[in-house]
């Protein structure tokens, strides 16, 4: 089993600066319970919120998912309440 899974945002998850569909939300949801997430895209933070964040279902494991926006420049992780940059 891989142990961490990295994905590209627009064009890979969703259509370029739309959000995730429903069926993505939810097999990503999926994914989030057994291996650790991160996606990476050239998209500013509030981007990752608008198109993947405000559509993962609320059962999801935030915990595991890594935000790295602007080109891998900054780090976002989920402390069990918001949102921490690293």
């Amino acid at each position: 089993m891989k142990k961490l899974v990295v994905f590209d945002l627009d064009g890979t998850l969703a259509e370029s600066k739309a959000a995730i569909d429903k069926e993505m939300a939810g097999l990503f949801c999926d994914l989030l319970g057994v291996a650790r997430v991160a996606i990476i895209s050239g998209g500013a933070w509030t981007q990752f919120e608008k198109q993947v964040i405000a559509h993962l279902p609320k059962h999801s494991d935030l915990s595991r998912l890594s935000i790295l926006p602007t080109c891998g420049t900054q780090f976002f992780t989920y402390n069990g309440d918001d949102w921490k940059q690293l």
